[in-house]
C-alpha cells in the first residue's frame, strides 16, 4: 500500500516536471504509472475479497463451535414451552374456580328462595286442609305436581316458546292513554255545554278492560272501554236503589231522580225552583231531567245513551283535531261506540258506558249489560270494573319490571277459546292468587309454575263447585280499593253456583278442565 502511494506521488510530480525530462522518458513514466495504478486496484479488490472470505469463515467457525450444544438449547426451549403451558392452565383453572364459587353462592341463594317458596306452599296446603277443601290424597297429588313443576321451571323459559302476541303491548297502552285524554277533553267541553241545562253532568272517565290493562289479545279491531261517571244537574238528586236482600253485586238496581228545593238561590243558579214554582212560570224554563231522560221517576239507560251520543257529536266539533281526524259516533242499546280515525288513518274503537258512583266507593251503577235475557231500560246493575282496574294498578305499582302476571292472564284467555269457562272466572282466580303468592314470585322465571297454580286453583274450585267473588267478603282486598260496607261484611257469592245446581254441567266443566291443561302443555311444546 505504501509503495503504491509513493508511485502515485511520483506520477503527479512528473506531470509538473515534464519540461525537464525527455519526451520518451516522460511517456514511459506515464505508462508505468498507469500500470502501477491498475495493479493497485487489483490489490484492493483482493484485499476486500480476502476480508469477506475471512468473515464467512468466522461465521462457519462460530456455528461449528455452537453445534455440539444444540441438544442443550433444544431442552431449554422445551422446558420453556412446558413452563408457559403450565402457567396458562393454572390461570384458567383459577378463573374456573372463581366462577364456580360465584355459581355456588348464587345457587345457594336460589335454593333458599325455593325453600321459602316450598314452605309457603306447604303452609297454604295446610290451611286448605284445615278448611276441608282438600283430602289427604289430593294434597299428596298436589305435592307431586309441585315437584314436577319445579322441574318444568328449570326446563322452560317463556321467552323460548311464547309467541310475541303474549308479550306486553306498550303501543296499545300509549294509545289508550291518548284516547283517555281525548275523551276527558270531550267531557270537559260537555260539562260546559250542559252547565245551564238540566241534563246529567259528565264528571270523569275511567279506563277499564283487558285492552288498557294489558292482557287483551290482539284482535282485528281493538276496543278501548271507558266508564263515564255522571252527577245530577242543579235542582235534582240521584237516589241509588240497591236491594240489599239480593246477592251482591246487585243486577237490577235503579237510579231514582228526585227534585230538590232551590228557593232563595234562583239568582245564583239562574233557575226557578221546580218544587215551589207554578207550572205557568216553569213554561219559560227548560224541562227537568224527569221530563227528558227518565221513565217514570227512574233514569232511563237507553235515553241517556242517545243523549250522550248527540252531546259527543257537538263537543267533537269544538276540538281543533276535528279538522284532520274523524269521530263517528254510533248508538248501541245501552252505551255509545266511538270510531276514532286519526290523521294517519288508524282506527280505534271506543266503547263508552255510563254510571253513577255509589257514595265515595269504587263501585258504580252502570249501563253495562248482564246475562239476563231481558233488562228493563231503567236497570242500572252494580259493576266492579273500576275496582278491578284499580286493583291491577295497585299490583303493577308493587310488581317488578319483569312481573308476568298479566301475561299469565293473557295466556289463559288464549287457551280458553272454545271452552265454556269465562274470562272473568280466570280473572277472579288470578286476583285471588295475586293476594296469596308474594309478588316476587310472579316474575318470568316462575312463569310455568304460576300458570300451573292458576289451572290447579281453577281445578280445585271446580271439584268443590265453589269460586268466591273477589271483592265481596274478602279481607285480602287492598285497603286502597274503597268498597261499600255491604261488600266488606257480606258472604261472597259463588261464581260456580250453576255447577252445583246442574251435575251435567259440572261433569262437562271437569272434562274441559282436563282439556284446558292439555292445551297449555301443547302451548309449551
Amino acid at each position: 500500500m505504501a509503495l503504491a502511494f509513493f508511485f502515485a506521488l511520483l506520477a503527479q510530480a512528473l506531470t509538473h516536471a515534464g519540461t525537464e525530462f525527455h519526451e520518451d522518458t516522460l511517456s514511459c513514466m506515464q505508462q508505468r504509472a498507469e500500470f502501477l495504478q491498475e495493479k493497485m486496484t487489483e490489490l484492493l479488490r483482493e484485499v476486500e475479497q480476502s476480508e469477506r472470505y475471512h468473515s464467512r469463515m468466522g461465521m462457519q467457525a462460530l456455528l461449528f463451535a455452537v453445534l455440539p450444544f444444540w441438544k442443550f438449547v433444544t431442552v431449554l426451549c422445551v422446558f420453556g414451552l412446558l413452563f408457559w403451558f403450565m402457567w396458562k392452565r393454572q390461570k384458567e383453572f383459577h378463573g374456573v374456580q372463581v366462577s364456580r364459587d360465584e355459581e355456588s353462592s348464587s345457587s345457594e341463594e336460589e335454593q333458599a328462595k325455593e325453600l321459602e317458596q316450598a314452605q309457603y306452599e306447604e303452609e297454604e296446603i295446610e290451611g286448605l286442609q284445615e278448611q276441608g277443601q282438600y283430602e289427604g290424597e289430593e294434597i299428596e297429588d298436589l305435592q307431586e305436581q309441585d315437584g314436577e313443576e319445579n322441574l318444568q321451571e328449570e326446563e322452560f323459559d317463556q321467552s323460548h316458546f311464547l309467541p310475541e302476541s303474549f308479550w306486553p303491548n306498550q303501543h296499545l297502552k300509549k294509545h289508550g292513554e291518548d284516547i283517555l285524554r281525548m275523551v276527558n277533553v270531550l267531557i270537559n267541553i260537555g260539562h260546559i255545554v250542559v252547565l245551564d241545562t238540566f241534563f246529567p253532568i259528565p264528571e270523569r272517565s275511567f279506563m277499564m278492560g283487558s285492552t288498557y290493562e294489558g292482557w287483551g289479545l290482539l284482535e282485528e279491531e281493538t276496543v278501548f272501554c271507558l266508564l263515564v261517571s255522571m252527577k245530577p244537574p242543579c235542582g235534582h238528586i240521584f237516589l241509588l236503589e240497591v236491594d240489599t236482600t239480593q246477592e251482591l253485586p246487585v243486577k237490577n238496581s235503579c237510579i231514582r231522580v228526585q227534585l230538590k228545593c232551590t228557593c232563595g238561590r234562583e239568582q245564583n243558579l239562574k233557575m226557578l225552583c221546580f218544587l215551589h214554582t207554578s207550572a205557568d212560570e216553569l213554561k219559560d224554563q227548560q224541562p227537568s231531567l224527569l221530563d227528558t231522560l227518565c221513565t217514570g221517576p227512574y233514569l232511563d239507560v237507553e235515553k241517556t245513551a242517545s243523549w250522550f251520543m248527540s252531546l259527543f257529536q257537538k263537543c267533537w266539533k269544538c276540538l281543533p283535531q276535528s279538522a284532520v281526524s274523524r269521530l263517528n259516533v254510533m248508538l248501541l242499546k245501552r252505551s255509545c261506540r266511538l270510531q276514532f280515525i286519526d290523521m294517519l288513518q288508524r282506527k280505534f274503537l271506543i266503547e263508552i258506558k255510563f254510571g253513577v258512583q255509589q257514595g265515595n266507593t269504587d263501585i258504580f251503577l252502570s249501563s253495562e249489560e248482564t246475562e239476563a235475557a231481558y233488562m228493563p231500560s231503567t236497570t242500572w246493575p252494580q259493576t266492579c270494573a273500576v275496582a278491578e282496574a284499580k286493583f291491577f294498578k295497585h299490583i303493577a305499582a308493587r310488581a317488578g319490571e319483569d312481573s308476568f302476571h298479566l301475561e299469565c292472564l293473557k295466556v289463559c284467555s288464549y287457551i280458553l277459546r272454545g271452552y265454556n269457562f269465562s274470562i272473568y272466572e280466570l280473572k277472579t282466580v288470578l286476583m285471588h292468587l295475586l293476594t296469596k303468592i308474594p309478588m316476587e314470585s310472579w316474575n318470568r322465571r316462575y312463569f310455568v309454575l304460576r300458570m300451573n297454580d292458576i289451572l290447579r286453583y281453577l281445578r280445585c274450585c271446580l271439584e268443590e263447585k265453589c269460586l268466591d267473588h273477589f271483592f265481596i267478603g274478602n279481607e285480602a282486598v287492598p285497603k286502597e280499593i274503597i268498597l261499600p260496607w255491604g261488600f266488606r261484611v257480606s258472604r261472597p257469592p259463588n261464581l260456580f253456583q250453576h255447577l252445583a245446581q246442574h251435575p251435567d254441567k259440572h261433569e262437562q266443566a271437569l272434562y274441559e278442565m282436563r282439556e284446558l291443561q292439555n292445551q297449555f302443555r301443547t302451548l309449551l311444546i
